[in-house]
């Protein structure tokens, strides 16, 4: 009896988790804009790939953080963060807001600091629309060889999958990946996170390169973990001001809590 009891809150939870998605993916109020609809869709089929977390309280925490730094320059987006059941090594944002981090990425890190200058650089990346700008390039040279649509420049929803798992598979260039690093660093200090976090995330991912095959798609699509710390430090990062030590005791509490919910 015991033994169905866990299996029937188990599937209880899941279901839950399936459905909050369900509704934080789809509901008519978050896919206004283009750029929102090319956004639920790449996540869409990120998520098809690695579900979210089953923990209610884990979710809660991921967004507690993601929206602590986005309020601040939240570039009129409807913030979505979700925390994906994968122990791949990686986090991903697509347009309109969506910022998705695996369990495996967050296993590497050691403090909510370090969480925070990963979410910030996914912040970063949307704020910047590195990944919408690629959506809008491929639309138009895939109007301008096909005439199709031309008048409205809606590739349909399967093109758009495509054109996102395109993306996602390549990466982005380099340039905006240390841009999305560099404010991504401003704004979890603007944020009240200690930038220097974002030196021990970018040495923790040095050290799994090439040797680890959770991180394969993070290194293929990434310039090396090395190679933007380098470009990190020449931006003066070891320079900005950091936070009274007295409240890095409670967000480290907080981090270990989480840890214990997936």
């Amino acid at each position: 009896m015991i033994g169905k009891r866990n299996y029937m809150w188990s599937m209880l939870r899941l279901s839950m988790c399936s459905w909050i998605f369900a509704v934080w993916i789809s509901s008519p109020a978050f896919a206004q804009t283009d750029e929102e609809k090319v956004g639920e869709i790449a996540a869409a089929r990120i998520m098809g790939a690695a579900p979210l977390v089953e923990s209610l309280a884990a979710q809660r925490y991921i967004n507690l953080v993601g929206h602590t730094i986005a309020q601040l320059n939240d570039g009129g987006f409807k913030w979505r963060f979700g925390l994906l059941r994968t122990d791949s090594v990686n986090a991903f944002a697509t347009p309109g807001g969506f910022v998705l981090v695996t369990a495996g990425l967050v296993k590497q890190l050691q403090s909510e600091d370090e969480l925070a200058f990963v979410l910030a650089h996914e912040v970063a990346h949307v704020l910047r629309r590195h990944h919408y700008r690629v959506v809008i390039r491929q639309r138009l040279a895939e109007t301008a060889a096909k005439n199709l649509q031309a008048a409205t420049g809606d590739l349909g929803n399967a093109a758009l999958s495509q054109a996102s798992a395109q993306i996602y598979a390549r990466g982005l260039d380099k340039s905006s990946e240390f841009e999305a690093d560099r404010q991504g660093v401003e704004l979890m200090t603007q944020a009240g996170y200690d930038p220097a976090a974002s030196i021990g995330v970018l040495e923790r991912l040095q050290k799994l390169k090439g040797d680890d095959p959770r991180a394969e798609l993070l290194f293929a699509t990434h310039p090396s973990p090395a190679e933007r710390l380098d470009t990190l430090l020449q931006t003066g990062v070891d320079a900005l001001s950091r936070p009274s030590p007295s409240g890095e005791l409670q967000r480290n509490s907080r981090f270990r809590q989480f840890l214990t919910l997936f």
